[in-house]
């Protein structure tokens, strides 16, 4: 049985990993960014003492073999009194949390609980605060601060923590043991690069025998990667990674003029990425685009122009899966 780990967090890995749960060939590891600290997450991170549920709870959502009706209640987001903007997963795990003796063991007795495919692990035990430091010196500090913040107008000059943040054993075991190891898609400062990061990441990865790939966003995000090109991912990833990836998916399917339309109104020009990597050999020109354009939660906070155009889960996962 081939070992899949997924890099990532958020409706990214959500994506991917929905898909993938589909294989019984396959043994998957959803390795999860700590960083997130807004929205539900940020308050119970605060008011607790907690690792971020949120992202976890999406993977865990993802991978679970249980019906409709569990996935939503672990999805529920309460839209009166004290527990107003909290999902009910997230509740869930800071609870297993306190009561398990730490998160990584609360997420194990989560995994049991929703019946999931795969292994859902986070990348770190360590309260992780991510920092940009921007070409003139300014610093922004925090997830949430740095994705409503645009850092691209002075320039980003280092991705980092504000304290040393060490890789957790059990992620490091799953990438050195690996088959394929799948980085994103996903929020590229706020989701994938929190994980390229930590200390130890980029060591596992360099030791590791896996086959990398690289599913390049299809879209760009405003104030921080606007007019990106498939080569401007790419360079960043392998320059963080001292590693060259072995696959580059890149989409060639046009969404809609409804869907670009939408995203646009949003984000502004500049939001789709373009594929100048046609000459280079380990591109892989593949349909992975989504027709159907997701109404958000109006209880959500966090709701944007993300559900208009993202990667189809049965798509992407049939072409991580033709890899193997």
């Amino acid at each position: 049985m081939k070992k899949i780990v997924t890099i990532g967090g958020g409706t990214g890995s959500y994506t991917v990993l929905r898909g993938l749960k589909n294989y019984d060939d396959i043994e998957i590891s959803a390795i999860v960014s700590m960083a997130d600290d807004g929205g539900s997450t940020g308050v119970l991170r605060d008011e607790l003492g907690v690792l971020p549920p949120g992202d976890v709870r999406q993977c865990l959502l993802a991978l679970s073999l249980h019906g409709d009706t569990v996935r939503k209640l672990m999805g529920y987001r309460f839209e009166e009194g004290t527990l107003k903007g909290h999902t009910f997963g997230n509740i869930l795990l800071a609870g297993l949390e306190k009561t398990a003796g730490s998160f990584v063991k609360g997420v194990e007795i989560a995994s049991d609980i929703l019946k999931i495919r795969g292994r859902v692990i986070p990348v770190t035990e360590d309260i992780a605060c991510l920092v940009i430091t921007l070409e003139d010196g300014t610093q922004v500090f925090g997830e949430n601060n740095i994705n409503h913040s645009d850092i691209q107008a002075v320039g980003v000059k280092k991705v980092s923590f504000k304290e040393s943040v060490r890789i957790n054993e059990h992620a490091k075991l799953v990438i050195l043991e690996a088959d394929l190891i799948v980085l994103g898609p996903g929020n590229f400062y706020c989701s994938l690069m929190p994980n390229l990061i930590v200390d130890g990441f980029k060591e596992a990865i360099k030791e590791s025998k896996a086959k990398i790939v690289l599913p390049i966003n299809l879209t760009n995000k405003k104030g921080h990667t606007l007019f990106f090109d498939a080569s401007d991912y790419l360079n960043e990833i392998e320059t963080i990674l001292d590693k060259k990836v072995d696959y580059i998916f890149c989409n060639n399917e046009l969404p809609s003029d409804e869907q670009v339309e939408m995203y646009k109104m949003e984000e502004g020009d500049g939001v789709m990425v373009l594929n100048d990597l046609l000459s280079d050999e380990r591109l892989i020109s593949v349909s992975v685009l989504s027709h159907e354009i997701v109404e958000q939660n109006k209880s959500d906070k966090v709701a944007s122009a993300r559900s208009y155009i993202r990667h189809d889960s049965t798509k992407i996962a049939e072409a991580i899966h033709n890899l193997l």
